[in-house]
């Protein structure tokens, strides 16, 4: 297909086809998030985390779910997914399978950048695949805070889940699997870092994040929401306590 012709089916469905994401959703209901980090293994919390009535992952943590080595751990359940929508499986979130997402029962997917970059990382989703698929971005002036918040470094899409989650007006939120790369990924998400060291490294090789930043950002944010039911898994506990 002529390129000129691939860009502009891909604009009109990106138009079409990329809505706000409605937080309300997330209104008196109990939430789990399930991050890439090892603290979310070996703990037999997988039937906990699909009891919650919304389960949320980020980026390649789909896959990990799919292959099912872990749902004793990390459960099997994911109802929304935040994706950075660049599909390098080394450093992104890896593909976009949406016909993984339906059988797994996902029915969000959220490109939670509202902001140049971001909106061009899911135009060129609708323009590789010319997918009449519906995405989602997060509210521009929400996302424009959790930018703000980390003076000039970009928000990871871990980050960004995180925050947008805790400003929502939840019953109860679990938060297990984030370690702010103190600790290694965990099993079937980049088993290429077998070591806390070796995540910390590729974050700085990236060289656009920083997760001591992001971190620092979050404990503020957790204690902004004190009022709120929210619940640390242990290791991440321990991380608030002594960074």
């Amino acid at each position: 297909m002529n390129k000129l012709i691939r860009a502009l089916k891909g604009l009109k469905l990106a138009f079409s086809h990329i809505e706000r994401f409605d937080s309300s959703y997330f209104r008196s209901k109990r939430i789990a998030i399930v991050g890439p980090a090892s603290s979310a293994f070996n703990t037999d919390k997988g039937k906990d985390i699909d009891g919650y009535d919304i389960v949320v992952r980020v980026n390649k943590s789909a896959l990990t779910v799919d292959v099912g080595k872990s749902s004793k751990d990390i459960g099997i359940r994911t109802d929304i997914l935040f994706h950075c929508f660049l599909e390098n499986l080394y450093s992104g979130g890896g593909p976009l399978d949406f016909e993984m997402y339906r059988r797994q029962g996902i029915q969000y997917v959220i490109n939670p950048r509202n902001e140049w970059t971001g909106l061009r990382n899911s135009y060129n989703f609708y323009k590789k695949y010319l997918s009449a698929q519906r995405t989602y971005v997060l509210p521009r002036g929400l996302y424009k805070r959790i930018a703000s918040s980390l003076n000039g470094f970009r928000p990871t899409t871990g980050y960004s889940a995180l925050y947008a989650l805790l400003e929502a007006e939840f019953d109860e939120l679990y938060i297990t699997g984030f370690t702010f790369f103190k600790t290694a990924y965990g099993t079937g998400y980049r088993d290429e870092m077998k070591e806390s060291a070796q995540a910390r490294n590729f974050m700085n090789e990236v060289g656009l994040h920083n997760p001591d930043v992001e971190l620092q950002e979050f404990k503020k944010l957790v204690k902004r929401h004190a009022n709120k039911r929210v619940v640390l898994d242990r290791e991440l506990s321990e991380i608030l306590a002594n960074y």
